[in-house]
């Protein structure tokens, strides 16, 4: 992967204290919850050339696709840039989503365990369980449901580390990723945010040059022993190290991960897994064209990613997944609802 050039230097993004969130995986922009569903049925829905041209004039890097399911095969229906590595930032949450079925199915999780608090594991926005005092106590299901349908980074951070990072890792191999070496050691939400926000240049460069097992040391002895204070009064103004420390895929990565996880429909201990997906959508879905919307997204400035498991009422199933990427500002959040609605109006009217 080509790293994206770097406008400007990170002791120039980092001062203040309101903007940790934007510059971690944060999603359902408020914008997106504006915005009335249409009617798939509307003679003037674009067709994908024309969706293509909209998805370009919104960030210079910029990839869709749109996929059906059909027994075990992924029959695309429309495809932009479908070869372009983009961060992803909170979609990596769906591997961990895999990793915790995988390790239910096994016997060696249970969605009703009991699962608390830690210190270790407190993170930054988005989400509200970073104000739980340490050993307040939930079920791993609900941790699971809050990092999906709030992207709670801390309720994210302690379900990695309960399933474990190296199992997360090899989640990303099973659930179809390309080249998982992209993300390992997979970043814990803290981690990234300390390595952006509390992290000399230097620092960072060091890991990423890197080679795994010293990364892991990295991450071990320099930056989980930072204390949560580090990440106070920081600020941004452009977008920082997207093209170094996030979480990548290309977008048949994440139809492959969704596939997946529909894949766990056939197994009724595991199904809590589509149930867990479909409590947040950050643009509306007409009820009588889709009987299920799953759905995770994620973003950081400059990049926005949203992804979306669909049953449709015709009995067809479709993943549809686009990557917005802006290395040096945020994205245009009401230009990428339009066009993102613009493909959800198309994908209804696919024969």
């Amino acid at each position: 992967m080509t790293p994206l050039n770097r406008s400007i230097s990170r002791r120039g993004l980092v001062g203040g204290s309101a903007a940790v969130a934007a510059a971690l995986a944060v999603q359902s922009p408020a914008a997106f919850a504006q915005t009335p569903a249409t009617s798939a049925a509307d003679s003037t829905v674009p067709d994908w050339d024309a969706i293509d041209q909209q998805l370009q004039a919104v960030s210079p890097m910029v990839a869709l696709t749109a996929a059906e399911l059909v027994g075990d095969e992924i029959v695309p229906v429309h495809e932009l840039n479908p070869d372009l590595v983009l961060p992803i930032g909170s979609s990596f949450k769906l591997w961990i989503l895999g990793a915790l079925a995988m390790s239910v199915a096994s016997g060696e999780s249970a969605w009703n365990e009991p699962m608390q608090i830690e210190e270790a594991h407190r993170s930054v926005p988005g989400g509200d369980f970073r104000y739980l005092p340490e050993g307040t106590t939930f079920t791993t299901r609900y941790f699971a449901e809050r990092m999906i349908q709030k992207s709670d980074n801390t309720a994210t951070d302690h379900t990695l580390f309960h399933v474990g990072r190296e199992n997360v890792e090899a989640a990303m191999t099973a659930m179809g990723h390309h080249d998982p070496s992209l993300n390992i050691p997979i970043l814990s939400t803290r981690e990234l945010s300390m390595l952006k926000f509390a992290s000399p240049t230097e620092q960072v460069d060091a890991y990423v040059a890197a080679d795994v097992p010293e990364r892991r040391r990295i991450l071990e002895e320099e930056i989980d022993t930072l204390p949560f204070s580090a990440l106070s009064d920081l600020d941004q103004t452009k977008p920082i190290e997207i093209d170094r420390i996030e979480w990548f895929a290309k977008r048949g990565d994440l139809v492959k991960t969704m596939a997946w996880l529909h894949g766990t429909a056939g197994n009724e201990e595991l199904l809590p897994v589509r149930e867990i997906l479909t409590l947040e959508t950050p643009i509306p879905f007409d009820g009588e064209t889709w009987n299920y919307v799953g759905y995770k997204g994620g973003s950081e400035m400059g990049l926005l990613s949203t992804t979306w498991l669909l049953d449709r009422a015709d009995g067809r199933t479709f993943v549809y997944t686009i990557g917005f990427v802006d290395p040096g500002a945020a994205i245009d959040m009401d230009a990428a609802v339009a066009v993102m609605m613009n493909g959800r109006d198309r994908l209804a009217l696919v024969p």
